[in-house]
């Protein structure tokens, strides 16, 4: 069991590394159950905006800094 769950670890994070964004910081609330997303290091956005995807997707100075993904473990 432990075997599958370090695949699929394993398989997100090279998704991740594959991706443009440098320096990522992930963090998952299992009590809330939401992902949290950033590009870069954690700083407060100046902008947001709900998707049809229920995923928050934040923003700073007309950039995409992060994603909150609630509802996380029922995706």
């Amino acid at each position: 069991m432990a075997e599958v769950i370090i695949n699929d670890i394993m398989q997100a994070l090279k998704a991740v590394s594959h991706s443009n964004a440098d320096n990522s910081h992930i963090r998952f609330d299992k009590e809330a159950d939401v992902m949290y997303v950033n590009f870069g290091p954690p700083v407060p956005a100046d902008d947001s905006e709900l998707g049809e995807d229920d995923i928050l997707y934040r923003y700073k100075n007309g950039e995409i800094i992060g994603l909150t993904v609630t509802h996380f473990s029922e995706r």
